[in-house]
């Protein structure tokens, strides 16, 4: 066989690994193994409450730093924190999988709103015997995040709100224009289409993702599908007695820890006029609006967005 033949025929056995699923998925472990250790953050599993937990942690038990609790969002997974944590290196980071999401467990016959994520947080913090933490939220985490400070706030010693659920913005976003219209949720992922279009709508600026990092990531979204379904109805339940109640913002007044609040200015997920009604109902907060950044920061603008909250930590611990 001469020297181009076997070029070829390498040149062809490489592309035939390179469509095969299992070699993309352990590319892509591997690859993100090496973002973890980039951000010094090590995988652990716990046990708390009904379900086992997965979550990322930089330090150790006996470890001195203030502590910095990352709450990722909905559908999404405690990885989205890597590039934006490793940053933050005067803190120990603890960014854990909430229930149903990422590595931790599920279990179908609980409910998964905001309420219960709240309890279950409480247990794993718990478990993990953190006494006092900082709380950063995006989205749903910032929702639950929420919540922990006000039922308990003497475990919460600041708190940041980061494109958060929690309150109902003034002008409703695309996302909810398009879910009250059509039922439609594009976070919700059921074809590597999606994936892609999700990507676009919620990020103005998505972050550069190495192959196969695409391909996994969209199998792995929609393997998830029936399960996002089952915990997005669940938070929709709970929020819809809250449209009615109001209780929501007599919870925000409640709250006496430090508030920052980073928001994207193109978020098409949760509105940036969500803002102005955290403003009216917490008492002691200050924020930034981030243009050209869509609903993920930490994702869109890491360095900056770990800049800000640097220099709010600074000035609580």
């Amino acid at each position: 066989m001469t020297t181009q033949a076997l070029k070829t025929l390498l040149a062809f056995s490489l592309v035939l690994i390179a469509g095969c699923a299992p070699v993309k998925e352990q590319l892509f472990d591997w690859g993100l193994q090496a973002e973890r250790s980039m951000s010094d953050l090590n995988l652990h599993y716990v046990e708390a409450g009904p379900h086992r937990w997965a979550y990322l942690d930089s330090g150790h038990s006996n470890d001195s730093r203030p502590v910095l609790l990352l709450l990722h969002g909905f559908a999404v997974d405690k990885d989205n924190w890597l590039r934006f944590a490793r940053h933050l290196s005067d803190y120990r980071i603890i960014a854990p999988d909430f229930p149903g999401h990422g590595d931790s467990s599920y279990l179908p016959e609980l409910t998964y709103g905001f309420s219960q994520q709240s309890q279950w947080l409480w247990q794993f913090m718990q478990q993990l015997e953190l006494s006092s933490v900082n709380v950063l939220g995006n989205s749903m985490g910032g929702g639950v995040a929420l919540l922990l400070a006000q039922q308990q706030p003497q475990a919460v010693n600041s708190l940041i709100l980061m494109d958060a659920a929690g309150v109902f913005p003034p002008q409703q976003s695309e996302f909810q224009q398009r879910l009250a219209a059509t039922g439609d949720n594009p976070l919700v992922v059921n074809s590597k289409q999606d994936f892609k279009e999700l990507q676009a709508f919620a990020l103005e600026q998505p972050p550069f993702l190495p192959w196969p990092a695409t391909d996994v990531l969209a199998q792995r979204a929609m393997a998830r599908s029936a399960i996002n379904r089952k915990i997005f109805a669940d938070i929709m339940a709970e929020t819809e007695q809250l449209r009615v109640s109001e209780e929501n913002l007599q919870w925000l007044a409640q709250i006496t820890a430090p508030v920052l609040i980073i928001w994207g200015e193109q978020d098409r997920v949760l509105d940036v006029s969500s803002v102005e009604i955290f403003r009216q109902h917490l008492s002691n907060t200050e924020s930034y609006i981030l243009p050209n950044v869509g609903h993920a920061p930490m994702l869109e603008v890491p360095q900056l967005s770990a800049q800000l909250v640097q220099a709010f930590l600074g000035q609580h611990n």
